[in-house]
């Protein structure tokens, strides 16, 4: 089934909302296995924007203007991952802030991939970050001035793709 598979790699980044700061969507990437851009949208959460977390989202309220409401995009985003292998970081956390169950799609997680942490040399960690990952397997720095770069996140993260998810495509 996995060699049938286009493999689609996916990073959100979130915003705090109302009191409890509860995770809400504020930008979705999507990158194809060649590292073509299929989505880069800012969307605007359901909710009061409490906390932007600007140090680790890179997001300003700026971003919310024009953003796009979250049903629409969320709609948008599950069509794209539709029939695919998502790839990603901790995507329990995008999963969640998309409001849907990643079991229904296929999935290769970066951040519970322990053959990966081991050609990192990483296997005694608890957890492992994909900045970590991509400067120590790829000799790449997936951060800019404090924030994000989701796109660089995301290529960085389809490169990953390449040889174990490819041999597993072909089999």
């Amino acid at each position: 089934m996995a060699g049938s598979m286009e493999a689609v790699a996916m990073d959100c980044e979130m915003v705090g909302l109302g009191p409890s700061q509860q995770s809400g969507l504020a930008r979705c990437s999507l990158v194809d296995a060649q590292g073509s851009v299929l989505y880069d949208k800012f969307i605007r959460p359901e909710g009061e924007i409490t906390n932007y977390r600007t140090q680790v989202s890179g997001i300003t309220p700026q971003h919310m203007e024009r953003a796009t409401p979250f049903t629409v995009a969320r709609m948008e985003v599950l069509q794209l991952l539709r029939g695919k292998l998502v790839v990603g970081h901790d995507l329990k956390h995008d999963f969640e802030a998309l409001k849907e169950d990643m079991n229904k799609y296929s999935i290769y997680d970066t951040a519970t991939d322990r053959l990966l942490w081991r050609a990192a040399n990483l296997q005694g960690c608890k957890r492992v970050s994909l900045r970590v990952l991509s400067e120590r397997l790829l000799r790449k720095s997936i951060q800019c001035q404090h924030s994000p770069c989701l796109l660089s996140s995301l290529r960085a993260g389809h490169r990953w793709m390449g040889p174990s998810l490819r041999d597993a495509e072909r089999e």
